[in-house]
């Protein structure tokens, strides 16, 4: 993508375009190649920023010139210098295009003038290169593609990318951190590098160990340009730059006054086409339960965006200070006004295993729900929770609990309370300054500020199975008769004690709330020049920090539940007390009443509820300087080339200190709804890392080699964990001719372990999906599930998780390393000649990471045990052969390097800019990736563990990344019409078709072997993703030279997302995957902008 062209004049022509920019400065001059660009210039005493003003000063001559026409300096019709949108444009490091400057009066038109090629430095490396010739492969965000997205979330605005994969954002509710992280190539977060005007920004939380960048620290409204790179550039950017790097590129010379107002709301009509509606009214009729259907229409999740930016300019524009501010409200959508999400939905089935499964064997959809329910599913077990009778549900007939076989229709519908798009509010102030002394000193300074509070909301808590056994005694006053009956024998004997598991939610509270706010400061002070004619330098020191206040609200205490439950009668008033009352160790306790009809007392509630607090807190110190050198000026120089060596060296020393403080409940796991404990974390990494780079032209202006170079870089880090790496690249770039270029690129870079891998706790916390022996119907052979720890007895007899959640012994390990990965890319780059304003550029990439910091995984170590018979000491189950019933069922798998992850395809990229006769010019612009091959290896020394997951979603291929789309671009035209300010964009985004991964033939992803959609273990409806297109539409309208509308519908034809059982849908939310789809509907917004 790029910023704009304007296209070559004619000699004798002005430039100007009928009815937009107009003519109001002094004359310049445009510098055109043959398949270049014009680009309009000033004179040296325009009107210019002071970067600007500079830049043009300190352009270097070139060769690329052929003419140099008279043309004038204009504005466009917003009124923003043509001269600095050109400027701004060289830095993108993606258009074919060469610089020309006149000082004083312009030339006439057919003198020759001595034209110039501008070197700016190009995000992938430190080295000042021609824009047309960097190595790496960028692709650059521009201000009209941010503007005709209408997204004021940076999150949104990146998975428009076919690049970037679903992660972290306000479409997380269950398992949210509040924050917003991008994943390059679906490779996590994790090895996904951001940078602020090339510099890199702190981590976005102190919990999971310091994680990713959050992109909630970045203010939408002062993005300049976005450069995307993709593949590992370690070398010039340190750890973690390994799927690539995002350099976000903010306004830090802004001179007047800008304000901006952004609204929004997403507006859908509920006809789901997969016929959710009318199963959902079928399962109510079959099962007689009462879910509640969405409303015909949904109106929610509205976006208000408000921004403010100020910026002077010294005396003759030796420097600048910009301020800004930014205040953005989100509002939340709950899940229950979509009819795809109105209820959890339990996949379709058909086929014989189906008929005797928890699903009916309709082929349809059904509400799943939980089993966690309201009035309550109880079971009895012995105090080690062995299964003892079947699972009872409790129904109130006549105002009195009677104990029922356990049946569908008793679940628990915990969709409508879910946030599809979790509330937010945020805060953001800053301010960039620089200012010149002279060429050898340029101090420059960058302070931001950010709040950013966000809820996130599931329904509420309660006593669940895993969280047993309860102990009950059998003359508790609140027992009705069938209980004492079926759990005492019939007898209330208050000697007799007996053990529950108990599924009982807590409808009479309020939702669980996660309430995270994070604060992050970020200052950066550094100084630059040049230390002679040879040699520049830039120094700077930089420290962030992020807090995390979080309080989780409404959730249940197990061992209050234990003692609310354990009721007796009170000798003294003869009334239900809890026994803890009468031994005095716990006076507090008040009875939970959940076996009578309207028993449990706010009294009650206030006595189960609990909030959880947690604090923490990451910095990022970092002190870094280099140094860049023409050694060409030395001679150092091939006489094949018109420039020498250039190289550039420096240092760096950076430090992340990572702490978290959670409470005594969030410690000890007290917390029923939070499935496991969470564990505190205190750590320090420390770098010390030298490097250099250096770019030798090899060939210019030969016959076969208009230009050739070549470029290497390395980098040493010796961290303080006791470990050092290194780093390194090659890259060869090639012009056989001047619209022709090729280039191509080998580096090698490095992840270090975070916090969380390193110093994390161990603990018994969520990890799978599913168990293959679970279900009346396993998918797993008897024999098969015996290796797994399964008895004869308990075959066909295992309850499966109704949430999808199974245990895990997880944790951190001191022990690891880094991951280290080696990246591949070629790319061709075709401006031709005989199509002005075509430019079309694709590149192969092929990731290989090595090392990887990984668990084996939940899934993959149940196949292995059950096909191998490897791992099957990790497999723990407990006394009823669960995985998730109680904390004594898990499968232990702590980080190690043990894994590896490869993934090759293409990227294209194409931009064509053309006039259209009298009705204006068209700017078309197509993106697309195509996905080749995606090769997961859980275990390294096992190469048979590998298996493939391009063109596939599900439990095994699908993380956090959403499905792995083959095929996946956006295509944007935009017309600039005749009409004096009105442009209207319309673009259209495609996502390929998946499918689900157990249809794969690779054993690794059909653990079953013989499970198919047919025999009924497989199911019907969520074997596919079918492909989907989205279509946007922006009008941009200039009211005025300072004023400007913009408005824009989203999903313009309101298209659905696709929908799957929750059971087949990791990191989905509400049957989707919502990072990845349109949920929500269709977005309208609109954008209003005063600039002076």
């Amino acid at each position: 993508m790029i910023l704009g062209r304007l296209a070559p004049s004619r000699p004798g022509q002005s430039g100007e375009r009928s009815g937009s920019p107009t003519a109001r400065g002094r004359a310049g001059a445009a510098c055109c190649g043959i398949s270049t660009p014009c680009y309009i210039l000033a004179p040296a005493n325009a009107n210019l920023s002071a970067r600007a003003f500079r830049l043009l000063r300190s352009v270097r001559l070139g060769k690329h010139c052929q003419q140099v026409w008279e043309i004038r300096s204009m504005s466009d019709h917003r009124g923003n210098p043509i001269v600095r949108a050109a400027v701004r444009l060289a830095l993108a490091g993606n258009a074919l295009a060469a610089f020309g400057v006149a000082h004083g009066q312009a030339a006439p038109a057919a003198a020759p003038t001595p034209p110039v090629t501008e070197e700016v430095v190009v995000t992938g490396s430190r080295i000042t290169v021609p824009n047309e010739v960097a190595i790496s492969p960028v692709i650059a965000i521009t201000p009209e593609t941010i503007q005709q997205s209408g997204a004021n979330r940076v999150e949104d605005l990146l998975n428009a990318l076919p690049q970037v994969y679903a992660a972290q954002n306000a479409g997380v509710s269950n398992g949210a951190d509040g924050t917003a992280q991008v994943d390059l190539r679906g490779l996590a977060p994790k090895r996904t590098l951001v940078l602020v005007n090339g510099r890199r920004l702190g981590a976005g939380t102190p919990v999971r160990g310091g994680g990713p960048a959050d992109l909630n620290q970045i203010p939408a409204e002062l993005i300049e340009r976005i450069d995307v790179l993709t593949g590992g550039a370690s070398s010039v950017y340190g750890a973690d730059a390994v799927a690539g790097v995002v350099n976000f590129i903010l306004n830090d010379h802004f001179s007047g006054v800008k304000f901006t107002a952004d609204y929004g709301l997403y507006s859908h009509h509920n006809d789901n086409p997969q016929g959710v509606a009318a199963d959902l009214a079928a399962w109510n009729a079959n099962n007689g339960t009462k879910f509640t259907p969405a409303p015909s229409n949904a109106n929610d999740g509205y976006q208000r965006d408000l921004a403010f930016l100020m910026g002077f300019n010294a005396p003759e524009n030796n420097g600048n200070v910009t301020l800004y501010g930014t205040y953005r409200r989100v509002a939340p959508a709950l899940q229950n006004l979509f009819d795809y999400s109105a209820c959890s939905l339990g996949s379709g089935f058909i086929g014989t295993s189906a008929t005797t499964s928890s699903h009916v064997a309709s082929g349809h959809f059904s509400c799943a729900g939980s089993s966690t329910t309201a009035p309550g599913r109880f079971r009895l077990v012995n105090q080690f929770g062995q299964n003892l009778g079947g699972s009872r549900a409790l129904h109130f007939v006549g105002g009195v609990g009677t104990l029922v076989p356990f049946a569908n229709s008793d679940r628990y519908n915990f969709g409508p309370l879910n946030y599809y798009q979790r509330p937010d509010e945020r805060y953001t102030a800053g301010a960039f300054a620089h200012y010149t002394f002279n060429d050898h000193a340029e101090l420059y300074s960058e302070v931001q500020y950010v709040n950013d509070r966000t809820i996130a909301q599931i329904a509420g808590s309660g006593a669940f199975y895993g969280t047993g056994p309860y102990q009950v005694n059998c003359a508790n006053p609140e027992l009705s008769p069938s209980m004492i009956t079926t759990w005492c024998g019939g007898v209330a004997n208050p000697a007799n004690n007996v053990f529950l598991l108990v599924g009982r939610r807590n409808v009479e509270g309020a939702p669980r709330a996660d309430d995270l706010e994070h604060q992050a400061w970020r200052l950066v002070v550094g100084d630059k020049g040049k230390i002679n004619d040879v040699w520049s330098y830039d120094v700077y020191g930089s420290y962030a920090i992020t807090q995390l206040a979080e309080t989780y609200n409404n959730d249940v205490s197990i061992s209050r539940v234990k003692n609310a439950l354990n009721v007796v009668t009170d000798p003294v008033t003869g009334r239900p007390v809890c026994q803890s009352v009468l031994t005095g160790t716990d006076p507090r306790c008040v009875p939970w009443n959940i076996f009578q009809q309207n028993g449990v007392t706010q009294a009650a509630l206030a006595y189960i509820e609990i909030p959880l607090v947690n604090r923490g807190q990451v910095e990022q110190r970092e002190i870094s300087g280099n140094s860049t050198g023409d050694l060409g000026v030395y001679g150092v120089q091939l006489p094949t080339a018109r420039s020498g060596l250039k190289i550039n060296v420096g240092a760096e020393w950076r430090q992340v200190l990572n702490t978290t403080t959670p409470d005594l409940e969030y410690l000890t796991g007290d917390a029923a709804g939070q499935g496991s404990p969470t564990v505190p974390i205190d750590g320090q990494i420390t770098s010390r890392e030298v490097f250099i780079e250096a770019r030798l032209p090899l060939l210019d202006d030969k016959p076969g080699a208009a230009a050739m170079a070549f470029e290497t870089g390395y980098r040493y880090s010796d961290y303080s964990l006791g470990f050092s790496t290194n780093t390194y690249k090659f890259g060869l770039e090639w012009s056989p001719l001047q619209e022709l270029r090729v280039r191509g690129s080998w580096a090698r870079a490095v992840r270090a372990p975070n916090s969380a891998e390193l110093f994390e706790p161990r603990y018994v916390g969520l990890e799978g999906a599913t168990d293959p022996c679970a279900g009346a119907v396993p998918v797993f052979t008897p024999a098969q599930c015996a290796a797994t720890g399964v008895t004869g007895t308990q075959y066909g007899t295992i309850d499966g998780n109704p949430a999808s959640q199974y245990n895990g012994q997880l944790g951190g390990n001191i022990t690891l390393k880094p991951e280290s990965a080696t990246t591949k890319s070629v790319g061709i780059g075709w401006a031709p000649s005989i199509a002005p304003g075509l430019r079309i550029q694709l590149d192969y990439y092929d990731i290989n990471i090595d090392n990887t910091i990984q668990r084996v995984g939940f899934a993959t170590t149940l196949a292995l045990c059950a096909n191998q018979g490897l791992f099957c000491n990790r497999i723990h189950r407990d006394i009823n052969g669960s995985l998730w019933v109680s904390p004594q069922g898990f499968i232990d798998d702590p980080f190690k390097n043990q894994g590896a992850l490869a993934e090759k395809g293409y990227d294209l990229d194409v931009n064509y800019r053309f006039n259209v006769g009298g009705f204006g010019k068209l700017n078309m612009s197509l993106v697309g990736t195509y996905m080749d091959e995606m090769t997961v290896t859980p275990l390294k020394s096992l190469p048979s563990t590998s298996f493939g997951c391009a063109g596939y979603f599900g439990n095994n291929c699908t993380w956090d990344n959403g499905p792995n789309f083959r095929w996946r671009h956006s295509l944007r035209g935009t017309w600039e019409t005749p009409w004096h300010g009105l442009d209207v964009s319309l673009a259209w985004r495609y996502f390929g078709k998946v499918t689900m991964d157990q249809l794969s033939s690779n054993p690794n992803l059909n653990p079953g072997s013989t499970c198919t959609v047919a025999s009924g273990c497989i199911s019907n409806t969520d074997t596919h993703l079918p492909s989907i297109s989205y279509l946007d539409l922006t009008a941009a309208i200039q009211i005025s030279n300072a004023v400007n509308f913009r408005l824009g519908v989203n999903n313009l034809l309101d298209k659905d997302p696709p929908v799957i059982g929750s059971s087949n849908c990791v990191g989905c939310n509400g049957n989707v995957y919502n990072s990845v789809y349109d949920a929500l509907g269709r977005y309208i917004f609109g954008t209003f902008t005063m600039q002076f």
